[in-house]
């Protein structure tokens, strides 16, 4: 479901009004960021956070699971699930450039949360194929879900 109203904003809006959905219409998300492969923060819907400081680090994560699924053979990196004494954190790939990180209470549904989330990848993957700062043709929305990248 697109976030209602959002045909007028710019891709940065855009980001930002589906993160926000996100919070609003799924219990126990605290909240996500999308975030640039190289750390650098795109949009974010984290209150109370310092945002820059958790761009890097999701980005450092999905460094080292896109390492782990390559060493062990498991393929291309789709997502990593982190489960805390109080809360989960979920990284999910965006194509090859970005990543998807959702912030989330112990009550969660992380089941929801998977059947969710590829629908809001390829809908934020077509986002940031508006940005005019080099996601122009980098990733296909069709493709996003599966964490693929154009040829």
């Amino acid at each position: 479901m697109t976030a209602p109203g959002i045909e007028g904003l710019t891709p940065d809006q855009r980001v930002r009004a589906e993160l926000r959905d996100l919070r609003t219409q799924m219990g126990g998300v605290h909240g996500s960021m999308v975030a640039a492969s190289d750390g650098f923060l795109i949009s974010c819907d984290i209150p109370e956070l310092e945002p820059t400081r958790i761009a890097a680090l999701i980005a450092a994560t999905l460094g080292l699971a896109r390492q782990a699924t390559q060493a062990t053979g498991r393929g291309r990196f789709r997502e990593a699930v982190a489960r805390g004494s109080d809360g989960y954190l979920a990284v999910f790939a965006v194509g090859d450039d970005a990543v998807l990180a959702v912030i989330g209470t112990d009550d969660l549904n992380i089941g929801m949360l998977h059947f969710q989330i590829r629908d809001l990848i390829k809908r934020i993957t077509s986002h940031l194929a508006q940005f005019e700062w080099g996601w122009q043709g980098s990733m296909r929305p069709d493709a996003a879900a599966d964490g693929l990248s154009s040829p």
